[in-house]
């Protein structure tokens, strides 16, 4: 499995294409990276075969509509976030929200899931075997997804480096937030991840705050 990544402006969001050795590709949340996501692409000559969604905040989702238009791949995010992708059920902005993002994300491309995802093993490329883990708080449906034969975990908002994802936007959960951060803690310390803003870490370089963590 090989991991393309980029730090997407204006953001700093995470965006990956993940591929195995036949040039299948797996795009992770193509934010606003989608022109970076489909050159790569083309260039490499994979085939993506699905888009998944760690949540559906826009500027996660942004990038979606030009990437599944591209590549025909279909498009999966967590069934407790799937309203999100419709603009007419979208949460608004809040005031403090819109003050740091201005309005750059309000008129985020529409494209509507294909799949549906829970909790549980996913294999919408033959080769490479991904866990998708059910961690809420940031959203009702956020969801980490874990590749544990490559000892890789792309967190989105879930965790970051020395940080963890704000629960206070619509649909979040401090209390779902610790348990979904307990449940990040107790994989292998040698896990890369690949998080949803800033840069890559491991479970094992967080791990002095973030076992136990609770927020005030």
């Amino acid at each position: 499995m090989r991991i393309l990544a980029w730090r997407v402006p204006p953001y700093d969001n995470g965006a990956y294409l993940v591929h195995d050795e036949r040039r299948e590709a797996i795009v992770i949340d193509p934010s606003m990276g989608e022109a970076e996501v489909l050159t790569a692409a083309k260039e490499e000559g994979l085939r993506v075969i699905e888009i998944l969604n760690t949540h559906g905040h826009p500027d996660h989702i942004y990038g979606n509509a030009a990437v599944k238009e591209a590549t025909r791949a279909r498009l999966a995010i967590h069934r407790l976030d799937a309203y999100r992708l419709d603009p007419r059920e979208r949460p608004s902005v809040s005031p403090e929200s819109r003050a740091l993002i201005g309005d750059l994300l309000d008129d985020v491309p529409h494209a509507s899931a294909d799949d549906l995802i829970d909790e549980g093993p996913l294999r919408y490329v033959a080769d490479i075997a991904i866990e998708a883990l059910h961690t809420p708080g940031h959203t009702e449906g956020s969801t980490c997804f874990y590749v544990p034969a490559e000892n890789v975990l792309f967190s989105g908002d879930v965790l970051f480096r020395g940080n963890v994802g704000r629960v206070d936007l619509p649909g979040g959960d401090a209390r779902a937030m610790e348990t979904s951060l307990a449940r990040v803690a107790a994989l292998p310390p040698a896990t890369l991840v690949y998080p949803g803003h800033g840069p890559q870490t491991s479970i094992g370089a967080e791990l002095r705050w973030l076992r136990g963590f609770r927020f005030d």
